[in-house]
């Protein structure tokens, strides 16, 4: 057990800390280094003036999609569209322990890079049946002393054109899975996505659940799903319990009708997820030039009050063949295409890997303050430019003040 991690540099505050931890593993005091260089303790860590932050959070992953890019035909046009109809041919076959597997990988991937929290989607449509949420069940009870996943039910399918899928995603939150997802804008009508949305709350009052849904997912200018979730929010009285995952069709609209969405978004408390490296990768894929970046409106959310995050995704599956686990690699992404270079912007985009999905995923005890959990990464760099410049794993990871990496 770590008792304290010492020549610390931390964020916002100038010269080198301490961070003591105590015994059960929550921080007892923040510190300015005294003279005298750090003890010759074995319990206590040399960060050696390198930058130490609270545990990332990967807020959006596909952790049953993960490792499965062999598993399906090749996406020749590169397409979400194409995606999905390779995913659905082969997840009729997949088992939950291959689920399992995959998954398991994965999540080694983003513990190696400092990632204590996890949100992911898991797909509970009828064509999954109940394997893939079977899986990753499995594999959140395996690693449980070394991260916290909340899974998300997800009607990959949709709802209203998959009969059943509705059902599959009770029994899924019987089974143990957390929040209930969605994907609005993947219906055949604008009534069907409305009918989803409803849904979608329904599900939510009977299990007293957070929703994350997929939303906007498009270049479309006249998606229009965001407004209808957003609006939904507020009139069912679930303002702060909702997250708007992808709004790629925010950065389509013209500015009058997007400043109406965004309006609505800070009414309704709902929290929103960009996924830099796979947006830039579906999105603006049919355009000539100039061509669109895909991104939601990530500055103009930030600047209305609106809480912001960035996620993974997906590694190395049918849409997006990519990807690693590390959040830094994220940031760096998001850091070029939503021009976040300047010293706040860097700092925004820091938040959107800690601070700002703890809010959304409303964890309990994040955070690098006294009486917070010591979930800790020790980077090599002293700040956060150099962080994302170099992308390094980190020197080493704690949980609970607990080593689980490194050291």
């Amino acid at each position: 057990m770590t008792t304290a991690v010492t020549n610390a540099h931390l964020r916002g505050r100038d010269g080198l800390w301490t961070i003591a931890i105590v015994a059960d593993g929550t921080i007892a005091s923040l510190d300015p280094v005294q003279p005298g260089g750090a003890p010759a303790d074995p319990t206590v860590i040399d960060a050696d003036g390198g930058l130490v932050l609270p545990a990332f959070i990967d807020c959006h992953l596909h952790l049953d999609l993960a490792y499965s890019l062999d598993l399906v035909a090749p996406n020749t046009s590169g397409t979400l569209v194409e995606a999905i109809g390779h995913w659905s041919e082969a997840k009729r076959e997949l088992t939950a322990e291959n689920v399992r597997q995959r998954a398991l990988r994965a999540i080694d991937d983003e513990i190696s890079f400092g990632v204590g929290h996890i949100r992911t989607h898991v797909d509970v449509g009828t064509a999954a049946e109940m394997r893939l949420c079977e899986g990753i069940l499995a594999a959140r009870e395996a690693t449980r002393e070394r991260i916290d996943i909340q899974i998300v039910v997800f009607p990959q399918d949709g709802i209203v054109q998959d009969p059943g899928a509705l059902e599959q995603m009770r029994e899924a939150m019987r089974l143990g899975c957390d929040v209930i997802g969605g994907i609005a804008h993947n219906e055949r009508t604008e009534a069907d996505s409305r009918r989803h949305i409803d849904l979608l709350f329904d599900l939510a009052e009977e299990f007293d659940a957070d929703i994350d849904c997929h939303i906007d997912e498009t270049d479309d200018p006249r998606s229009r799903c965001t407004e209808v979730l957003a609006a939904k929010t507020v009139e069912r009285g679930w303002q702060g319990r909702v997250t708007a995952s992808h709004v790629c069709a925010l950065a389509s609209y013209d500015d009058e009708h997007a400043a109406r969405v965004i309006s609505l978004l800070v009414e309704g408390r709902v929290h929103v997820i960009t996924n830099p490296g796979v947006n830039l990768h579906l999105q603006g894929r049919g355009d000539r030039y100039p061509k669109r970046r895909g991104l939601t409106r990530v500055s103009e959310l930030i600047d209305a009050g609106i809480n912001v995050s960035a996620g993974q995704d997906c590694i190395r599956d049918p849409f997006y063949p990519l990807g690693t686990g590390n959040m830094l690699e994220v940031g760096h992404l998001l850091i070029h295409a939503d021009h976040l270079s300047t010293p706040a912007g860097i700092e925004r985009v820091a938040d959107c890997i800690t601070d700002n999905p703890a809010k959304a995923l409303r964890l309990d005890g994040y955070g690098l303050a006294v009486g917070k959990r010591a979930d800790l990464v020790i980077l090599d760099a002293a700040d956060m430019t150099e962080v994302f410049r170099t992308r390094q794993a980190p020197r080493c990871v704690l949980r609970g003040g607990r080593r689980v990496m490194g050291c």
